[in-house]
């Protein structure tokens, strides 16, 4: 019988902290500039990115990106009603 075990420590180098800094970044322009869904998430009923790995993948999110491709700035829910097409 071992007195004492060793456990492997886990794997938290998966994500550099610099990519985490950019996604963290990112959400924090996404706010300033208004864009709906980042405010919609950072409010109480609202899904943040929680883990390391998720806010490294915050700037890369294809709905994201494809909203940003599309409509070139925040959605147009952020618009007033008159502007709306």
């Amino acid at each position: 019988m071992k007195l004492f075990t060793r456990k492997p420590k886990p794997d938290t180098a998966t994500v550099s902290t610099q990519s985490v800094a950019t996604g963290l970044m990112t959400f924090a322009a996404d706010l300033l500039a208004g864009d709906y869904l980042a405010v919609e998430s950072a409010g109480p009923l609202g899904e943040m990115p929680f883990t390391a790995e998720q806010w490294a993948a915050y700037p890369k999110d294809p709905e994201r990106l494809a909203r940003l491709a599309y409509f070139g700035g925040p959605s147009p829910l952020d618009l007033p009603d008159e502007a709306r097409p």
